[in-house]
Order: C-alpha cells, then sequence, then structure tokens
C-alpha cells in the first residue's frame, strides 16, 4: 500500500512541475514578445482637451463658407480645428472645407485650421473656411450645410496630434454656403 501512494505523490509532483515550468515559459515568452515589438499606445491629447461650437455664420456665393466662433473649455491649450461638413445629418461628415485666408503658416491643408497663438482655455476664436472642398478643389455640390464635424489637434515637437475623444458633432440650420 505504501508503494503506490508513493506512485501517487510522484504523480502529482511531475503535474506540478511541467505546470511550473509551462507558466514560468510563458511569462518569458511574453516578456521576450514585448520587448521586440515596439508598440507604441496611440497618441492622443490629454484627458479634458476640448473645443464647444458658440456660433456660427454662414454666407453663400462664389466666396460663401462658414465662420466658427470655438471656445476652448478645455484644460489644455489647443493649436487648431479640423472641420469636415454634410448636407444629411444621416450622413458622417466627409468633406472637407478650406481655411479662407491663404497665410496659414503651416499652409492650406484641407479642414484644417492652424491658430495664430494657442487658443487658451476660455478663449473664443473663429475659425473661417470657404465652400471649396478640399478632395478636388471645386466648389462644395450642396447649398446647405446641416451637419459638421469639429476635432481640436494640438502640435508639440513630435508633430500634430489629433484630438480623438474631443470629437464635436453638431447639427446646424440655416447654414446656405453656395448657391
Amino acid at each position: 500500500m505504501t508503494r503506490k501512494n508513493k506512485k501517487a505523490v510522484s504523480l502529482m509532483v511531475s503535474y506540478v512541475l511541467l505546470v511550473s515550468i509551462i507558466i514560468i515559459v510563458s511569462i518569458g515568452v511574453f516578456a521576450w514578445l514585448k520587448t521586440i515589438s515596439n508598440i507604441s499606445p496611440p497618441t492622443d491629447c490629454k484627458e479634458g482637451t476640448s473645443a464647444i461650437l458658440e456660433n456660427y455664420t454662414c454666407t453663400d456665393g462664389l466666396t460663401g463658407g462658414i465662420d466658427l466662433y470655438l471656445k476652448n473649455n478645455g484644460y489644455f491649450n489647443i493649436n487648431g480645428v479640423i472641420l469636415s461638413v454634410s448636407n444629411d445629418t444621416g450622413i458622417f461628415p466627409v468633406v472637407y472645407l478650406m481655411p479662407k485666408f491663404d497665410e496659414e503658416p503651416q499652409g492650406n491643408i484641407k479642414g484644417h485650421s492652424f491658430f495664430d497663438e494657442p487658443l487658451k482655455p476660455g478663449e473664443i476664436i473663429t475659425a473661417n473656411f470657404s465652400n471649396i472642398d478640399g478632395n478636388d478643389m471645386d466648389t462644395v455640390d450642396f447649398n446647405n450645410i446641416r451637419v459638421i464635424q469639429i476635432q481640436p489637434f494640438i502640435v508639440e515637437e513630435t508633430g500634430k496630434i489629433i484630438c480623438q475623444n474631443a470629437i464635436i458633432k453638431q447639427n446646424i440650420e440655416n447654414c446656405m454656403i453656395n448657391q
């Protein structure tokens, strides 16, 4: 009877050793893969970076567009916004208008409005966009903007960081920009 008990203990010890070795190897493989993978988390703005649309005005005609009065209601400075528009509230805004003024320090990038000075918390600024579609440099093919999406961004030494968690999508009324 003692021989059977010794055999059972020996079998149990071998199972414990096997499971321990598998756990140790798994931890080692995980640590090795973590060091060689070079995956960094996506860069985003600090939590609390935010802007709101205070008001807007629309002008129609050949030099039409939309002027956005934006307020930084977050805790950190923002360097600009990206605007996309649509004429249907059921469609995600994908048309990028161009900044109205050519003196953008970073150049004209479709949908982007770079501020001359960073917008500090509590401050209001006007971002002006023309009715030129940045995709093909032609006027937009709809008359009435019904929905806009505004996304703030910041500029650091490493480049532009788009604030993924601070997107504003807002329905608007009576915004005729093209006739």
